[in-house]
């Protein structure tokens, strides 16, 4: 039976001894390089981190035993805007710069040790000694040099451009921190009067008619025949009297509402385009925090409330001549779950669009896991509609390192050996602006947190200082993520690399789907579905935990949370121990020697193939990054052919007199423990650890992983060794049937069995008498294959 002090043993163990420890010195072993994803520090690990992180320590442990030398470090991504909400609920929006730093970094350090430890207990082999933090002071810097280079590539720029902005966070947001949320609104038909007094009146519907005052043309499908004669037209705006033109934009979809649709500044997506292509006036519409600008009386009015006036005067003048409830898809916020403004901003900006096909063209070297992933990054690429938003109105983010002359916005980049800068409150490096001698003001904003994370296959091989490791840790091996940060994380690193090294940034990236919640959805703190491992890890083990992992499938796509599946992998690991105790004694004192495969049988024979094929088959499914495939096959053959057949059929040998039959038993129980246990032990580390020191008195976790002995693999054993156990498993059937216990000894049974298996089983008779416990076996060939109990 398990006993879960082994994890506190071995943790502690492995701690002590630094097992995990990258040994930067040895040339002599090839290096592997994993890229983790960080994990945001904004409280603790829940069990869709820990399915990730799992994956990551299973490749971790086999690739050390197979000789590498790993890299595994592990990153925390500490700052943003979780962190600073839950600073200001706790702590208040009045504290001075230092004092709220100081608060958001207590708290993410916290978060942080508490997350650590989780990692330990779940036997997570990291190199703890080589982690980064992205709020350190020596990470920030490197951040800030990457930018540096990037400006002087000409590749970042601060421009006014229609941006994603979140009125509640006061920022601008970048198109993947964006989600979309379905929810019932009104669509209001509202009748606009065309010009020149005419009696024609044109009905627009509307879901924002708060934006009735940013509206700069009407725009009608020129193919609709209801419509086409009033472009160029025009038609004066309800409330605001103001006149705009009738346009034709074949964009605009005649099944609509009325087909007629205000082209506002801006509404949503379509109107920035057809602003673009129309080459239209733009109206100031809202302002940073969501209130409305340029609007009459409305102005200074929140969105909400503008929403309401408006349709309330709409309808005082009898205006809106129908509303529709509809299902009507919004944009919101992923971090504050706020709906989100299209507004003109100036902002930093990083040259994305101009390099679609340079990205592409780094995504196609790299090797998706699987392949089809790789479709969510292209498909993403090709519709990047403006360059990279980089800049943030927020304070517990790494800072954007320049400083702008007040006078012609000449930009002075920090000085790269006084790395890191913060120029909120640092002096520029040189006294005036080198190109009119005007004021230099340091740039208050700070940066996307996915430029922090953006550079971590650069960080973790040594980037900028350490060029002999970079040059054999760049690129990493692999990067492993969920599906959901491809088209933020993965596209980024992908273009940031390549921005700064021309090169890919890892040469494989393994995508897997996510854990969802009990409840089927996401799991989500916001939502309530969160489950911890520690609950799990209490009531069963953290090796259960780490199994059902591997068990979870979610290479494929998401999955929920069953607990049923973990209580399944308890019930293997307690199967691993209590079997071990049968073997453990028949193997006390036996020292492997090749001559006593002279001694075995069939069944040791059949046993031998089965375990070498499953060596095959279980190696190539790690190699593969198929965990389920591995963890199922080794589960399958230990608990159905192993235990269930081999323990049983060699009871007799084991506990007989014939010396030279047991060693022919002993060669095989060893051989197939000491594989099982080096197959299983990247995935269930702490129970693996425990049985090989009882077992072989080694560390498992530095042994090497099993190779097959092709000589040893024999189909045609295996199909011979696979009749004689299902013969076995039909004299138990019969004996139940009979309500007989298995261990009954019977005085003779009749076998019918096909002409073709009646040498196999006339020459194997004696072994099946001792095995089933029955004085005789009688064999006969017959058409209808099955066993009776003579009467």
């Amino acid at each position: 039976m398990y006993d879960k002090s082994i994890e506190e043993k071995w943790m502690r163990k492995w701690e002590k001894e630094k097992a995990y420890s990258f040994n930067e010195t040895d040339k002599t072993k090839p290096v592997y390089v994993i890229d983790t994803p960080p994990p945001y520090t904004n409280g603790v690990l829940h069990m869709g981190h820990v399915s990730d992180y799992s994956f990551i320590d299973f490749i971790a442990r086999y690739k050390r035993m197979k000789g590498f030398n790993v890299l595994y470090p592990q990153g925390w991504d500490t700052m943003g805007f979780h962190t600073e909400i839950t600073v200001e609920k706790k702590y208040g929006k009045n504290l001075d710069e230092k004092e709220f730093l100081e608060k958001c970094e207590a708290l993410t350090t916290d978060n942080l040790v508490k997350m650590r430890e989780q990692m330990k207990l779940l036997g997570f082999s990291v190199d703890f000694s080589r982690e980064y933090i992205t709020m350190s002071r020596e990470y920030k810097a490197k951040v800030q040099l990457s930018l540096l280079l990037m400006y002087e590539k000409g590749l970042l720029y601060i421009g006014d451009h229609a941006v994603y902005w979140c009125p509640y966070c006061k920022t601008a947001i970048a198109r993947e921190q964006i989600e979309d949320k379905e929810e019932k609104t009104k669509l209001n038909y509202v009748r606009f009067d065309m010009e020149g007094g005419s009696a024609e009146q044109l009905t627009i519907a509307t879901t924002r008619p708060e934006l009735l005052h940013a509206c700069v043309a009407v725009a009608v499908n020129p193919t609709d025949e209801r419509y086409a004669k009033y472009i160029g037209k025009q038609v004066s705006i309800p409330l605001f009297g103001r006149k705009v033109k009738i346009i034709g934009d074949e964009d605009v979809d005649v099944s609509f509402g009325t087909g007629a649709e205000m082209v506002c500044t801006f509404g949503d997506k379509k109107d920035l385009v057809i602003y673009h292509r129309h080459k239209l006036d733009e109206i100031k519409a809202i302002d940073e925090g969501g209130h409305l600008l340029n609007a009459g009386k409305y102005t200074g009015l929140s969105i909400q409330d503008a929403r309401s006036a408006i349709i309330s005067d709409l309808e005082k003048e009898g205006r809106i001549t129908k509303k529709e409830e509809i299902l009507h898809t919004i944009k919101i916020h992923e971090d504050c779950k706020q709906p989100i403004e299209l507004l003109h901003s100036t902002e930093w900006f990083s040259k994305t669009t101009d390099f679609v096909n340079e990205i592409k063209e780094q995504a196609n070297k790299i090797k998706w896991i699987p392949e089809i992933t790789k479709r969510y990054l292209m498909d993403w690429a090709n519709y990047i509609d403006w360059d990279w938003v980089i800049s943030r109105d927020r304070r517990f983010d790494t800072p954007l390192p320049f400083w702008i002359c007040k006078s012609c916005g000449y930009i002075v980049g920090a000085d790269k050996k006084s790395l890191p800068v913060n120029p909120r409150v640092d002096a520029p490096p040189v006294d005036k602006c080198p190109k009119c001698g005007g004021e230099l003001a340091g740039e208050k904003r700070t940066c996307d947190v996915w430029i922090d994370s953006s550079i971590t296959p650069l960080v973790i091989a040594g980037w900028p200082d350490n060029k002999e490791l970079f040059s054999r840790a760049f690129p990493s091996d692999i990067r492993i993520n969920a599906t959901e940060i491809i088209r933020s994380w993965d596209f980024y690193t992908i273009y940031r690399v390549w921005a700064l090294t021309g090169n890919i940034p890892w040469k494989n990236i393994f995508v897997h789907g996510l854990i969802l919640g009990p409840d089927g959805r996401k799991m989500s703190k916001s939502i309530g579905n969160v489950v911890s491992p520690e609950e799990l890890i209490k009531t069963y083990s953290a090796d259960s935990v780490r199994m059902w992992a591997a068990l979870s499938g979610t290479m494929q796509g998401d999955k929920a949370l069953i607990f049923n599946d973990v209580k399944f992998a308890h019930s293997f690991i307690n199967k691993l121990f209590n079997s071990l105790e049968f073997a453990r004694p028949a193997l006390s004192g036996y020292v492997p020697s090749s001559s006593d495969m002279a001694n075995t049988d069939i069944f040791d024979k059949y046993m031998l193939s089965r375990l070498n094929s499953l060596i095959k088959q279980v190696s190539s499914a790690y190699e593969d990054l198929r965990f389920y495939d591995a963890a199922n096959a080794i589960i399958n053959f230990y608990w159905h052919v192993f235990c269930d057949y081999y323990l049983e059929n060699i009871k007799y040998v084991v506990y007989g007199d014939d010396k030279a039959r047991k060693k022919g038993v002993q060669y095989t129980l060893h051989a197939v423990v000491d594989a099982v246990l080096r197959m299983l032990a990247p995935i269930i580390p702490f129970s693996t650890a425990e049985l090989y020191q009882s077992f072989a008195g080694k560390d498992v976790h530095a042994q090497q992983f099993p190779v097959a002995d092709e000589h040893a693999i024999d189909k045609d054993i295996e199909e011979k060794g696979e009749y004689l156990n299902n013969i076995i498993s039909m004299i138990r059937k019969e004996k139940t049937k009979n309500k007989l216990a298995l261990n009954f000894e019977l005085t003779k049974i009749i076998i019918n069995v096909p002409e073709k298996y009646y040498t196999l089983l006339a020459e194997n008779k004696h072994k099946l008498e001792l095995i089933a416990k029955v004085k005789e076996i009688e064999v006969k060939v017959g058409k209808e294959e099955g066993v009776s109990i003579a009467q």
